[in-house]
């Protein structure tokens, strides 16, 4: 029975961070660039279970069956799947058609995104929202405050010159950690030595690739299992209260 509620609580806890997963996915429904997560789970290795000491098999361990420790959270995999993109008219809006992410400079090192809503400072520096700057291939981008134009492989021309985006991709994306603010670190991802075939649309952003009927549809299925792992440990609590009160009687 202890086993029992081991292996109901173990689906209870993997259900209630599952929620925590597709609650973060519909918060960012609407976020520009935002790219949702799956949470992955897998039983625990089964453990063979052996009767030991028996006089009929001269203490020799004769194997019973296997026994299941339940189930754990083995990953949170983010899906890189294209956004929509959706068309604004602001020369400061970027997009990317394609698999590449576009490099910020903060003060934790260099970090990736795919949410192209930027502005110009005061100094004419292009940056994000949160004001760390877009990075080019030769440092922070430095438009000015008269104008520019992108074109779809990220070269930008400004009145006094042209710059290039810093455009990377990556052979294994799900080597990125997610950071808050829409940023990606490099926690293991390898980068493509050659260019990619990704395109920049200025004017444009890419929405977010939340899927909400497929999110709303988990956050049912949870309910429903974490609802059965519920009753599950109701019942052998109850067993096991009738057990200490009613046998221990006897």
């Amino acid at each position: 029975m202890l086993r029992g509620l081991y292996l109901a609580h173990t689906g209870m806890l993997t259900q209630q961070r599952r929620m925590d997963v597709v609650t973060n996915n519909l918060a960012n429904a609407t976020t520009t660039g935002f790219k949702q997560d799956d949470l992955l789970s897998r039983s625990f290795e089964a453990q063979l279970v052996s009767r030991l000491e028996d006089p009929a098999v001269m203490g020799t361990p004769t194997p019973v069956g296997t026994f299941s420790q339940g189930v754990h959270i083995d990953e949170i995999a983010t899906s890189f799947d294209q956004g929509a993109l959706e068309e604004t008219g602001l020369a400061t809006d970027l997009a990317l058609s394609g698999d590449a992410l576009f490099a910020v400079e903060t003060p934790a090192g260099e970090r990736y995104t795919r949410s192209g809503n930027f502005k110009v400072s005061a100094a004419g520096i292009l940056t994000t929202q949160e004001g760390w700057p877009v990075l080019g291939t030769e440092g922070p981008l430095n438009i000015g405050q008269n104008g520019f134009a992108v074109s779809p492989s990220g070269r930008i021309q400004t009145p006094d010159g042209s710059l290039q985006l810093r455009l990377v991709e990556f052979d294994n994306p799900q080597g990125l950690r997610k950071e808050g603010a829409n940023l990606y670190s490099n926690f293991n991802a390898t980068i493509k030595e050659t260019a990619g075939t990704s395109e920049v649309r200025q004017g444009f952003l890419e929405s977010s690739n939340v899927d909400l009927s497929s999110q709303m549809a988990s956050m049912i299925e949870i309910y429903r299992s974490h609802e059965i792992n519920q009753r599950m440990v109701k019942i052998f609590d109850e067993k096991l209260g009738k057990s200490v009160n009613e046998i221990g009687r006897l």
